[in-house]
């Protein structure tokens, strides 16, 4: 019997999954990405390109175009609230955006505040293209072997969804490869709620 053990102190869980109803989701996205407009943002630079709906309280929502990933999404939260021992049965989608990355482009090293959850899903993206990574948030990891450097690229591939919480610092290194590569980001909250968004119900036991 052993007289030792490894305490897991705070460790940080991230969903990561493949989406059930790719081929409609895909569809639906699509049908947004064909109205949208993307640019620079100006705080970022000329990093990465982001759909008209991110930036001012007053954009469009995007999320109001996309019931059937919304219903996919809320599949999601319910088996990450349940893995975390969270059971708050509400919450909203406070923002969401399209992204797009080109040849050259990246993102900084940055996170989402006070946010409940972030969460990115890979519209399309090129196979085994390791390039989004999160970064520990404790500072000294990053001298630690062990530790991976303080960064790690998680599994992202067209069709995946990860949810992580906001606080979490992550970015993309430089794209090497030709194309163009979408993904949807979206922020929900639980508490925080916004009286002009709708508000959902999951169900979490």
């Amino acid at each position: 019997m052993n007289n030792w053990s490894i305490q897991y102190l705070y460790p940080t869980q991230v969903y990561c999954a493949k989406v059930e109803n790719f081929d409609s989701i895909q569809d639906e996205i699509q049908g947004v990405i064909e109205k949208s407009t993307f640019d620079y943002f100006s705080g970022f630079g000329q990093t990465h390109k982001l759909s008209q709906h991110f930036g001012p309280s007053d954009s469009s929502y995007l999320m109001g175009d996309l019931p059937i990933f919304n219903k996919e999404l809320q599949t999601h939260i319910e088996r990450y609230g349940k893995e975390l021992k969270y059971y708050n049965n509400e919450y909203q989608v406070v923002n969401s955006w399209m992204t797009l990355f080109e040849k050259g482009d990246y993102a900084h090293i940055h996170d989402h505040k006070d946010t409940d959850y972030s969460g990115v899903y890979y519209f399309c993206k090129e196979p085994k293209a390791k390039d989004f990574f999160f970064e520990s948030p404790v500072v000294g990891a990053k001298a630690s072997a062990p530790y991976f450097g303080a960064r790690i690229y998680p599994p992202t591939e067209t069709g995946h969804l990860m949810l992580f919480p906001g606080w979490l610092p992550h970015g993309v290194d430089r794209i090497a490869t030709d194309g163009q590569r979408y993904s949807l980001s979206f922020n929900i909250e639980f508490q925080k709620i916004d009286p002009d968004l709708p508000v959902i119900k999951c169900h979490i036991k």
